[in-house]
């Protein structure tokens, strides 16, 4: 498309060609998820793909059990393939593009009159995965007026709820809890959370999600694996993730939820995107103790490092923090020193300081895994909300 002049009165001789707006299937998807999230629904998506095809079109999801009866012929014909039918197509449906969710048929984007061709079918392609969003969206807006709507919430506020009712409850949002779950909190950053819970509805309709505050939080059915590839399709749309270990009684889903929030603030403290690293799956089993017996956790953590996190409280000693920096850079006090901007004495005698504080030496292999794992509970037993 060639670009287009426009003239400045002040400067007539130098005209100004403006880049051409880009039109495509990519940018239209764009546009149309952008008008989900404004609110402006499904005849707006269907508005944007007859700007692009040049053709009437609509969007028909028929609602369960509906025949399109008392509809026209394309909601008739729509109604019927989603029944499972095998409907002669109508002479006014010139082109349409299927609405799947989890392998089941949901509706169509149909195109009305107009002559189809690859490009317009990829038009309609992109509406019909933006209608999925929409639709998700929709159920996510309803469930959002039923009592049962705050049931994370609830479990995140703490309050004790019978595991019979916490089954029954995530099973009317279609979560089936008793199969064994994890948890999940995002941070979805700039992006519109509702975006990311549609996104989420779609992806996994199994699953149970709610917004709270500034962050998404999911109890999924199913294993790491699986929370894993969520995260991963999330990618794009959010800042950091974080995923609890796997629980197997409903009793648990308030820790599996509170374990993913202290792991997204520990992933974000790090500067880091995702907790999907092997060696914290040290940080969920300590977590897991905690739930399991908090008090025996906070008096393990301060009879073994309780003098050094007091220190450094103290007298700005970054006794830990050298600690850390210790053990990130394979005991190399050299490569300590440049991490920390410090002398490689200076990490000396603050490891020496340790010790002393202590009675555990960093730099024995059997003294500094038992440091590490006290450090660790301290981190859990404060960061972690009170039981």
């Amino acid at each position: 498309m060639p670009g287009r002049r426009t003239y400045d009165a002040s400067m007539p001789e130098e005209p100004v060609v403006l880049a051409p707006v880009e039109r495509s299937p990519t940018t239209a998807h764009t546009a149309m998820l952008d008008a989900l999230v404004a609110g402006e629904g499904l005849d707006r998506v269907a508005e944007i793909v007859e700007e692009h095809v040049g053709a009437r079109v609509e969007i028909l999801v028929p609602r369960p059990g509906s025949d399109g009866a008392d509809g026209t012929a394309a909601e008739r014909y729509v109604a019927e393939l989603v029944a499972g039918g095998d409907p002669e197509r109508p002479l006014e449906v010139t082109d349409l593009a299927p609405i799947v969710s989890g392998g089941t048929l949901q509706g169509a984007v149909v195109m009305l009159g107009g002559e189809g061709d690859a490009q317009t079918s990829a038009y309609l392609g992109a509406a019909a995965v933006a209608a999925l969003t929409g639709v998700a969206m929709l159920n996510a807006r309803e469930e959002a007026s039923r009592e049962d709507d705050e049931l994370l919430a609830e479990l995140l506020a703490a309050r004790q709820l019978p595991p019979g009712e916490i089954v029954r409850r995530a099973r009317l949002r279609g979560c089936d809890l008793t199969g064994g779950f994890l948890a999940l909190c995002l941070n979805p950053g700039e992006t519109p959370a509702g975006r990311v819970v549609a996104t989420i509805a779609a992806e996994r309709p199994d699953a149970l999600v709610e917004q709270r505050g500034p962050r998404v939080h999911v109890l999924l059915p199913g294993d790491a694996e699986g929370a894993t590839k969520l995260a991963a399709r999330l990618a794009e749309q959010i800042d950091a993730s974080a995923h609890s270990s796997r629980y197997r009684q409903a009793v648990d889903a308030r820790a599996a939820l509170e374990e993913a929030e202290l792991l997204l603030k520990l992933v974000e403290a790090g500067g880091r995107t995702s907790s999907d690293r092997r060696t914290w799956d040290s940080l969920r089993l300590i977590f897991r103790a905690f739930v399991a017996d908090p008090q025996e956790l906070a008096r393990f953590s301060e009879q073994t490092v309780g003098a050094v996190v007091r220190h450094d409280e103290r007298h700005g000693s970054e006794l830990e923090v050298t600690f850390w920096a210790y053990q990130e850079n394979n005991c190399n006090m050299n490569l300590t020193a440049k991490a920390t901007f410090t002398h490689r004495h200076t990490i000396s005698n603050r490891l020496t300081r340790i010790e002393e504080l202590t009675g555990l030496d960093p730099v024995r292999n059997y003294d500094r895994e038992l440091l590490s794992l006290a450090f660790k509970a301290h981190i859990v037993v404060t960061m972690a909300p009170p039981r």
